[in-house]
């Protein structure tokens, strides 16, 4: 096995006053870095978000147009969360 370049992750600069984070669905953000994103905001960060889909085919039971709908609010109800 190679031995890994370095030990530990560099931190994260502090210098920073907004951030674009991109996700492919809804809810990745959620499971990903919302505990960071509500550090930042807290902070006085300002955090955008830019999702690829509305999540139409996360959900089996449903017909993807009604999925998108919904999963569009709960992305929306939890960003206004962090």
């Amino acid at each position: 096995m190679t031995e890994p370049k370095f030990s530990q992750l560099t931190p994260m600069p502090d210098d920073w006053r907004r951030a674009l984070a991109v996700v492919a669905h809804p809810d990745d953000l959620e499971y990903g870095c919302s505990a960071a994103v509500a550090h930042w905001t807290d902070g006085g960060r300002e955090v955008a978000y830019v999702l690829a889909t509305r999540g139409e085919a996360g959900i089996d039971t449903l017909e993807p147009d009604r999925c998108g709908a919904l999963r569009e609010r709960e992305q929306r109800a939890s960003a206004a969360v962090v």
